[in-house]
């Protein structure tokens, strides 16, 4: 069979697509990835040897539009008619480039499997083919009771299931004039009903790509087009560790790890300066990734005389977060399971989308920790370190680990589902 994957956003969304792919590709199918054009390199890498897989651009460059003015100052605005204008420019950005990319990549192909970047045009192209569609999803995006709609909230089940309601109409809104234009244009009748009514209609299945113990009740009220696989990620062991952060790390007790993945941070010198002055009140070291923020006019901020701080471009969770003691973080997907494989409790400074819901949920197991990266302070980052690094936390973030699915397991499940659902077809 040949799957086609278009995946769009940053590398936490980009990588579990990865693991899927190679998994089909081990299963002897065909595999046409897409990425977006700063990740490519990255997903060819990852795929390399793997025999059947072709890797080709897809979509406007994701690290780009994270830098830009849209998403650094319009879409945080206190103005709502700037921040509603904002949401409607995001929404639309590259929306006819990787619609007629996709078109392109989805010939002769038997299933569409994408994550949860761009699911609508990727379900309008498998309709008009006849084709499977899979879709994955890092964080509860669909109708429930079990889970708010804001993170935090302890709601009634009708109330958040309501709330669920109005959120999936607020994006049909958003969605349906584009939606609409795409499916004329692939001979498709127009519709007025949002994804995920037509995708349960079409027997589309929604892959629920992360562990089902961070948020209880879910199962019980979703049924098999949306099933629960674990965490999906690359296998750890893949890469080596640089050999400077080796000594490192052996050098002194494990560190605290500080890290903001694809999140640009405005202020680099100033968080630098925060980090150094907490962990020396603590008496803890600081091993800290730049990600993609641009750390490089900042590192002289730290005092580089200081043995107990560590700065690095970029680390392979799987291989590093097992030798720290606690992590700061995003709180994106992937780093997310990345903390909980691995039993590290966990402070989430959560920027945007789906962060706060696992932020939240770490909280409520008291696995972690949880606080807006734009009202992070000295005296917070101090008191959630503090936090984290009880007894009670460290008991709960095992307990947690001990539930996570290995990897292995959990891309071998996702690959079963999506199998079956092309099979079907």
């Amino acid at each position: 069979m040949k799957f086609v994957m278009p995946f769009n956003g940053s590398r936490g969304d980009v990588t579990p697509g990865v693991a899927l792919g190679m998994e089909f590709a081990h299963r002897g199918h065909d595999v046409l990835f897409g990425a977006p054009p700063n990740l490519l390199d990255f997903a060819r890498a990852k795929m390399a040897g793997a025999q059947g897989v072709q890797v080709v651009s897809f979509g406007p460059d994701t690290h780009r539009l994270l830098e830009s003015e849209l998403i650094r100052v319009r879409i945080k605005s206190r103005n709502p008619r700037t921040r509603m204008a904002a949401l409607a420019e995001l929404a639309n950005h590259g929306w006819d480039q990787m619609t007629a990319e996709l078109e392109q990549m989805a010939e002769g192909s038997d299933a569409i499997v994408t994550g949860s970047l761009g699911q609508e045009m990727a379900f309008n192209i498998a309709e008009s083919a006849g084709n499977a569609f899979v879709a994955l999803h890092y964080c509860p995006l669909r109708q429930n009771g079990a889970v708010p709609v804001s993170p935090g909230l302890v709601l009634p089940g009708p109330v958040n299931r309501s709330m669920w309601a109005v959120a999936e109409a607020l994006r049909w809104r958003s969605m349906k004039t584009r939606e609409n234009t795409q499916r004329a244009s692939l001979g498709l009748a127009s519709t007025r009903d949002s994804l995920p009514v037509r995708s349960e209609r079409y027997g589309g299945v929604e892959i629920q790509a992360y562990e089902s113990a961070l948020f209880p009740g879910l199962v019980e009220q979703w049924g098999p087009l949306r099933p629960f696989v674990g965490f999906l990620g690359l296998n750890s062991g893949q890469h080596d560790i640089d050999p400077a952060l080796n000594r490192w790390l052996q050098a002194g007790s494990a560190p605290v790890y500080f890290g903001f993945g694809s999140m640009p941070v405005p202020d680099p010198a100033a968080l630098l300066r925060m980090i150094e002055h907490v962990c020396r009140r603590l008496g803890v070291r600081a091993l800290v990734c730049a990600g993609w923020s641009d750390l490089d006019g900042a590192e002289s901020v730290a005092d580089r005389s200081n043995p107990d701080i560590m700065i690095v471009d970029s680390v392979d969770h799987a291989s590093v977060f097992p030798r720290c003691m606690a992590a700061v973080h995003h709180g994106g997907a992937g780093t997310t399971a990345a903390s909980a494989r691995a039993g590290l409790p966990t402070l989430v400074c959560w920027f945007s989308a789906d962060q706060p819901f696992w932020g939240a949920a770490l909280r409520r197991i008291g696995a972690g920790a949880s606080i807006k990266f734009s009202t992070l302070s000295e005296s917070q980052l101090l008191q959630g370190i503090t936090d984290i690094t009880t007894d009670g936390a460290r008991r709960a973030a095992r307990r947690l680990a001990d539930t996570v699915a290995p990897t292995e397991v959990a891309v071998a499940a996702a690959a079963d589902i999506a199998e079956a659902a092309a099979r079907d077809r």
